[in-house]
Protein backbone atom coordinates (compact mmCIF):
# COMPACT_ATOMS: atom_id res chain seq x y z
CA UNK A 1 0.00 0.00 0.00
CA UNK A 2 1.79 2.90 -1.33
CA UNK A 3 1.15 6.76 -0.34
CA UNK A 4 0.74 8.56 -3.14
CA UNK A 5 0.11 12.13 -1.65
CA UNK A 6 3.48 11.79 0.78
CA UNK A 7 5.38 11.33 -2.70
CA UNK A 8 4.29 13.46 -4.80
CA UNK A 9 4.04 16.27 -1.56
CA UNK A 10 8.14 15.11 -1.30
CA UNK A 11 8.47 15.43 -5.02
CA UNK A 12 6.91 19.05 -4.88
CA UNK A 13 9.19 19.99 -1.93
CA UNK A 14 12.18 18.46 -3.62
CA UNK A 15 11.47 20.85 -6.55
CA UNK A 16 11.26 23.93 -4.69
CA UNK A 17 14.56 23.07 -3.27
CA UNK A 18 16.24 22.91 -6.54
CA UNK A 19 14.57 25.94 -7.56
CA UNK A 20 15.24 28.33 -4.58
CA UNK A 21 17.91 30.73 -4.76
CA UNK A 22 21.55 29.78 -2.70
CA UNK A 23 22.05 31.01 0.51
CA UNK A 24 25.92 31.48 1.10
CA UNK A 25 26.64 31.21 4.74
CA UNK A 26 27.99 34.34 5.90
CA UNK A 27 32.58 34.87 5.78
CA UNK A 28 32.87 34.23 9.94
CA UNK A 29 30.91 31.43 9.28
CA UNK A 30 32.91 30.01 6.74
CA UNK A 31 36.37 31.22 8.47
CA UNK A 32 34.86 29.82 11.56
CA UNK A 33 34.41 26.03 10.42
CA UNK A 34 37.57 25.98 8.55
CA UNK A 35 39.35 27.11 11.68
CA UNK A 36 37.95 23.84 13.59
CA UNK A 37 38.33 21.72 10.64
CA UNK A 38 42.06 22.70 10.27
CA UNK A 39 42.43 22.03 14.09
CA UNK A 40 41.26 18.44 13.96
CA UNK A 41 42.70 17.99 11.22
CA UNK A 42 46.29 19.41 12.24
CA UNK A 43 46.68 19.46 15.73
CA UNK A 44 49.68 20.81 16.97
CA UNK A 45 52.72 18.56 17.42
CA UNK A 46 53.85 20.32 20.94
CA UNK A 47 49.78 19.23 22.07
CA UNK A 48 50.22 15.52 20.36
CA UNK A 49 53.99 15.44 22.07
CA UNK A 50 51.99 16.19 25.71
CA UNK A 51 49.73 13.94 25.61
CA UNK A 52 51.92 11.02 24.48
CA UNK A 53 54.48 12.31 27.12
CA UNK A 54 51.98 11.64 29.74
CA UNK A 55 50.88 8.71 28.93
CA UNK A 56 54.14 7.23 28.55
CA UNK A 57 55.15 8.66 32.19
CA UNK A 58 51.56 7.25 33.96
CA UNK A 59 52.69 3.70 32.24
CA UNK A 60 56.55 3.99 33.08
CA UNK A 61 55.44 4.76 36.67
CA UNK A 62 53.07 1.51 36.64
CA UNK A 63 55.95 -0.49 35.41
CA UNK A 64 58.34 1.15 38.13
CA UNK A 65 55.77 -0.88 40.34
CA UNK A 66 57.12 -4.26 39.52
CA UNK A 67 60.05 -3.85 37.67
CA UNK A 68 62.35 -1.60 39.47
CA UNK A 69 64.92 0.18 36.78
CA UNK A 70 67.89 0.74 38.25
CA UNK A 71 67.77 0.08 41.72
CA UNK A 72 64.79 3.37 41.24
CA UNK A 73 61.66 1.26 41.45
CA UNK A 74 58.90 0.86 44.00
CA UNK A 75 59.02 -2.97 44.05
CA UNK A 76 62.07 -3.59 45.82
CA UNK A 77 64.16 -6.76 46.10
CA UNK A 78 62.98 -9.18 43.38
CA UNK A 79 64.97 -12.76 43.52
CA UNK A 80 63.44 -13.40 40.07
CA UNK A 81 65.06 -10.11 38.51
CA UNK A 82 68.27 -10.19 40.27
CA UNK A 83 68.90 -14.17 39.33
CA UNK A 84 67.99 -12.76 35.33
CA UNK A 85 70.14 -10.03 35.96
CA UNK A 86 72.70 -12.21 37.15
CA UNK A 87 72.35 -14.55 34.17
CA UNK A 88 71.94 -12.67 31.49
CA UNK A 89 74.73 -10.61 29.65
CA UNK A 90 74.39 -6.35 30.86
CA UNK A 91 74.16 -4.93 27.38
CA UNK A 92 71.35 -7.57 26.72
CA UNK A 93 69.72 -6.99 30.19
CA UNK A 94 69.25 -3.71 29.97
CA UNK A 95 68.15 -3.67 26.57
CA UNK A 96 65.14 -6.38 27.72
CA UNK A 97 64.49 -3.50 30.72
CA UNK A 98 64.47 -0.38 28.78
CA UNK A 99 61.91 -2.54 26.20
CA UNK A 100 59.69 -3.68 28.98
CA UNK A 101 59.62 -0.31 30.62
CA UNK A 102 58.64 1.55 27.83
CA UNK A 103 56.62 -0.57 25.00
CA UNK A 104 53.36 -0.84 27.63
CA UNK A 105 53.54 2.99 27.79
CA UNK A 106 54.33 3.18 23.60
CA UNK A 107 51.38 1.12 22.65
CA UNK A 108 49.06 3.01 24.83
CA UNK A 109 50.29 6.05 23.00
CA UNK A 110 49.22 4.77 19.70
CA UNK A 111 45.66 3.80 21.88
CA UNK A 112 45.27 7.38 23.08
CA UNK A 113 46.49 9.72 20.12
CA UNK A 114 43.68 10.19 17.74
CA UNK A 115 43.93 9.51 13.83
CA UNK A 116 44.46 13.01 12.94
CA UNK A 117 47.38 12.89 15.90
CA UNK A 118 49.13 10.11 14.75
CA UNK A 119 49.35 11.27 11.18
CA UNK A 120 50.63 14.48 12.15
CA UNK A 121 53.61 12.91 14.28
CA UNK A 122 54.25 10.21 11.15
CA UNK A 123 57.80 12.12 10.28
CA UNK A 124 58.72 13.10 13.66
CA UNK A 125 58.11 10.15 15.71
CA UNK A 126 61.01 8.66 16.03
CA UNK A 127 62.96 11.30 17.10
CA UNK A 128 60.27 11.59 20.03
CA UNK A 129 60.61 8.23 20.71
CA UNK A 130 64.68 8.61 20.68
CA UNK A 131 64.40 11.70 23.06
CA UNK A 132 61.91 9.93 25.28
CA UNK A 133 64.50 7.09 26.13
CA UNK A 134 67.25 9.57 26.32
CA UNK A 135 65.00 12.02 28.65
CA UNK A 136 63.92 8.96 30.77
CA UNK A 137 67.33 7.47 31.06
CA UNK A 138 69.12 10.50 32.66
CA UNK A 139 66.35 11.25 34.87
CA UNK A 140 66.33 7.44 36.32
CA UNK A 141 69.92 7.94 37.23
CA UNK A 142 68.96 11.34 38.16
CA UNK A 143 66.84 10.04 41.01
CA UNK A 144 69.31 7.97 42.01
CA UNK A 145 69.89 4.45 39.98
CA UNK A 146 73.54 3.37 40.35
CA UNK A 147 74.85 1.52 37.60
CA UNK A 148 77.68 0.95 35.64
CA UNK A 149 77.22 3.45 32.51
CA UNK A 150 78.88 1.74 30.09
CA UNK A 151 76.57 -0.95 29.61
CA UNK A 152 73.77 0.38 31.02
CA UNK A 153 73.71 2.86 28.12
CA UNK A 154 71.95 -0.38 26.09
CA UNK A 155 68.68 0.70 27.96
CA UNK A 156 67.92 3.50 25.75
CA UNK A 157 68.16 1.19 22.62
CA UNK A 158 65.73 -1.34 24.78
CA UNK A 159 63.38 1.95 25.28
CA UNK A 160 63.40 3.16 21.62
CA UNK A 161 63.00 -0.49 20.53
CA UNK A 162 59.75 -0.60 22.99
CA UNK A 163 58.99 2.94 22.05
CA UNK A 164 58.27 1.67 18.05
CA UNK A 165 57.29 -1.62 18.57
CA UNK A 166 54.06 -0.49 21.28
CA UNK A 167 53.01 2.49 19.07
CA UNK A 168 53.37 0.49 15.60
CA UNK A 169 51.70 -2.18 16.36
CA UNK A 170 48.70 -0.13 17.94
CA UNK A 171 48.47 1.90 15.51
CA UNK A 172 48.06 -0.85 13.33
CA UNK A 173 46.13 -2.41 15.28
CA UNK A 174 43.97 0.84 15.61
CA UNK A 175 44.11 1.64 11.59
CA UNK A 176 43.15 -2.57 10.54
CA UNK A 177 39.73 -2.20 12.88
Amino acid sequence: MRDDKSESKLMHEFAEFVDAEPVAPLKSTDAAILGVVEKDLRPTLWRIFSKATLVQVAAGLATLTICPQFGVGFGGHNELLHTLHLATPPALFYIICGLIFVIIGGALSGLVLSRSEIRSVVTVKYPYFAAYAVLTYVLLIAFGAEVFVASSLTWMVGALLGNILGFEAMTRLRHAA
